[in-house]
């Protein structure tokens, strides 16, 4: 059976950054400037750069737009 190339990200508070769950108990902490695709669904994928201001946020296209990401929810991330 094929995994799928998308895993869980979530926040987790006490280390104040975002987790990518690759299961078996490994995670992989990100940093700013990390790049990713995330699933937006429907077969919809939006690259981008996970960067820290005053909160977390993505940075996608070449216009550089950004993008607040939601600290109580989780997404789907291909790294």
């Amino acid at each position: 059976m094929k995994s799928s190339r998308w895993k869980s990200m979530y926040f987790d508070e006490k280390l104040d950054c975002w987790i990518v769950d690759w299961g078996n108990q490994r995670d992989y902490k990100l940093g700013c400037g990390e790049c990713f695709n995330l699933n937006l669904g429907y077969g919809k994928v939006l690259s981008c750069r996970l960067e820290l201001g005053r909160d977390w946020y993505i940075i996608t296209g070449s216009h550089e737009v950004q993008f607040y990401l939601k600290q109580n929810e989780t997404y789907e991330v291909d790294l």
